[in-house]
């Protein structure tokens, strides 16, 4: 079993039903072991009008972390997620695996840690309420000195 945190972003329709819906499925395909507050901010990589909801969630997976990975998207689709050739967009439903404990991967369908998410605060802050201790082992930093290094100009809003 493999234990890891995940993101769940959405900033469209119901947002906080919309994290409900991926909690219920994400339950069918792992054991949900903690849940971070969500988080309210605006979108990251490109404008929109719609704030997005995050939410961090630590889980246990059987799973090898390619199949999770899969499962996870498939769970975006059934949730209504679709996805552009390239770029950033509004979306129903968002799920990231952000790190997986004693696990990298740099291969084209999998990056753990998530490869931008020591720029990213609306991830670091939930991130670290459920794993305050954990360092990213390629820049040797913890969570809060990636947190401290973020750009502070969009600071997500505990909601």
């Amino acid at each position: 079993m493999s234990k890891g945190i995940l993101l769940l972003g959405t900033n469209l329709g119901d947002k906080y039903r919309n994290l409900q819906l991926a909690m219920d499925h994400l339950r069918e395909l792992c054991k949900v072991l903690n849940e971070s507050h969500c988080y309210e901010s605006p979108a990251w990589g490109y404008d929109s009008e719609s704030t997005y909801i995050n939410q961090a969630v630590e889980v246990h997976f059987e799973d090898s972390p390619e199949e999770f990975m899969s499962a996870l998207l498939e769970t975006e689709q059934r949730l209504g997620r679709t996805r552009q050739a390239e770029g950033y967009t509004d979306r129903i439903i968002d799920i990231d695996i952000l790190a997986i404990e004693g696990f990298q991967s740099d291969s084209i369908h999998l990056q753990v840690p998530h490869p931008r998410l020591n720029q990213r605060l609306f991830a670091l802050l939930p991130m670290q309420e459920l794993w305050p201790f954990w360092t990213h082992e390629r820049f040797n930093k913890s969570i809060s000195e990636l947190i401290t290094d973020c750009n502070k100009k969009d600071m997500p809003n505990k909601v």
